[in-house]
């Protein structure tokens, strides 16, 4: 029995395997590897002065604000040793960039400001040897380093750098040009409010969006019409002055949830960015400097991604949801808790549905969709184990409790084990959470279907818990363990 199981399960992972190298590429997406995301502030500036640093030919810079000695040092340090470094300012914010302005033209780096063709130039990027561009919704200024929500994106995506360079050039040069998409690129102000609009009118199971600007109509009618098609819908915003009250009141009335962000001097949603359907096959995230707004959209020189990379997505949401339930940040900076607890369910692709891992991690080829262990919903789940030889395999999802909730984790289990004691636990699966065990399992729970199993998590209120299934088997006589349907509600 266990080497026909062992067969049958060593096919099914090949065929998901040759499923996955003979389905298409996504069109319009680079292969995942290409983008690294870095959120802000929690991870901190030394992503972009690392960048600076490595240059050995190039440095191409365009940016709003620009108040940031350590960064303009890096510059000039490149320029003094041979590096061509050229920036890219908006001429409306003199006053913030003069500093940086004279510092950087007295090293002898080439400084321009910007065409008056655009109200304001509000892209935020540095590209280096022409192989790298870092792609950020944050300015490159200390003055709101340390409370400031935002996010950047190192993209290495050839199309992408290629496309972001010869708009540089022509910027630089003051003279006209269409900016090409590349691969993932969305720009203002030529195609910007069209490609938000695809991505959001395209959303057909959920969409968090985060924004520092809340104002365009068309998009934000393009969320309700979203919500009123029965789109999960959460919003994350700035609001200081109370300026889009009118327009998170359509939000809600049409049954989404915003939370806004009020403070001038403490945590300020600067962030501009969209996650729809996480958790599908489909997914997709924005990120950029585009607000919300007609200036952004239609008058100003802007840049950002759409792409579908499963780690920037998964970091974006995961970030969002902190925001979204005022979970203070890894940084300090995001206000405490007010002690109310939105019901929700934290897990990205709970059943496994995508017929792949992400956001979970773990041993590659467990995702299953064979008859011979079927999924308890749906098409797919995750065998574990199965072999009958020495072997261990896992499943791993990091997520943030919010502060103040209670926190339930459920999952439906199904062990099918050819061992045949009824007093020694010879195959075990080991459920942890942040490395401590809150649940086990093994062969003498063996059972003809799934059996619904919870764990009380509430002590992990406040925290990022990494939660992981660990399946192993000894040398002989398999047990599989099949997992489907899980989900970590708090309340």
């Amino acid at each position: 029995m266990s080497l026909t199981r062992r067969l049958l399960r060593t096919l099914a992972a090949g065929a998901t395997v040759a499923a996955t190298a003979l389905a298409p590429v996504t069109a319009g997406h680079a292969a995942t590897g290409a983008y690294t995301l870095v959120v802000l502030p929690d991870q901190g500036e030394s992503a972009i002065y690392s960048l600076v640093n490595s240059a050995t030919r190039s440095v191409d810079v365009t940016i709003y604000e620009l108040r940031d000695a350590n960064l303009t040092t890096a510059l000039v340090n490149r320029q003094k040793a041979g590096v061509k470094v050229r920036v890219v300012m908006d001429p409306n914010h003199s006053t913030v960039n003069s500093a940086a302005y004279n510092a950087l033209t007295a090293g002898g780096v080439s400084v321009v400001y910007s065409s008056a063709s655009f109200t304001y130039t509000h892209q935020k990027t540095i590209t280096v040897d022409g192989a790298t561009s870092y792609v950020s919704t944050g300015n490159f200024d200390t003055t709101y380093y340390a409370t400031s929500r935002d996010y950047g994106v190192l993209d290495t995506d050839a199309a992408d750098v290629a496309a972001i360079e010869q708009v540089f050039n022509a910027d630089y040069a003051h003279t006209a040009v269409t900016p090409s998409d590349g691969t993932d690129l969305v720009w203002s102000p030529t195609d910007s409010q069209n490609r938000l609009l695809a991505l959001i009118n395209g959303a057909q199971h959920s969409l968090d969006v985060e924004q520092e600007e809340f104002g365009d109509a068309a998009l934000v009618n393009a969320i309700v019409a979203a919500e009123q098609r029965g789109v999960t819908v959460r919003v994350v915003a700035e609001d200081t002055s109370a300026k889009y009250t009118a327009q998170f009141n359509q939000v809600t009335a049409a049954g989404g949830k915003v939370t806004a962000y009020t403070s001038s001097t403490g945590f300020y949603v600067h962030a501009k960015a969209i996650v729809a359907d996480y958790g599908t096959s489909t997914a997709k995230v924005f990120a950029g400097s585009e607000n919300f707004s007609d200036n952004s959209l239609n008058h100003n020189r802007e840049l950002g991604l759409i792409i579908a990379d499963p780690a920037v997505i998964s970091g974006i949401e995961s970030t969002f949801t902190a925001d979204f339930n005022r979970v203070p940040s890894t940084g300090g900076t995001t206000p405490p808790p007010t002690g109310s607890c939105t019901p929700a369910q934290l897990l990205g692709n709970p059943g496994f549905e995508t017929g792949a891992l992400s956001p979970w991690t773990g041993t590659a080829g467990t995702v299953n969709s064979a008859a011979t262990e079927p999924a308890r919903s749906g098409s797919w789940d995750v065998w574990l184990d199965g072999y009958g030889t020495t072997r261990t395999e896992t499943l791993t999802q990091t997520v943030t409790v919010p502060a103040g909730c209670a926190a339930s984790l459920t999952y439906w289990l199904h062990v099918d084990t050819a061992e045949t004691s009824t007093t020694t636990a010879y195959d075990k699966l080991t459920v942890t959470a942040n490395g401590a065990t809150v649940a086990t399992h093994s062969n003498l729970d063996h059972n003809t279907g799934y059996a619904q199993h919870t764990v009380d998590l509430s002590a992990y209120a406040g925290q990022t818990v990494t939660l992981t299934f660990t399946g192993a088997e000894d040398y002989q006589k398999q047990t599989s363990f099949v997992l489907d349907d899980l989900a970590l509600n708090v309340s």
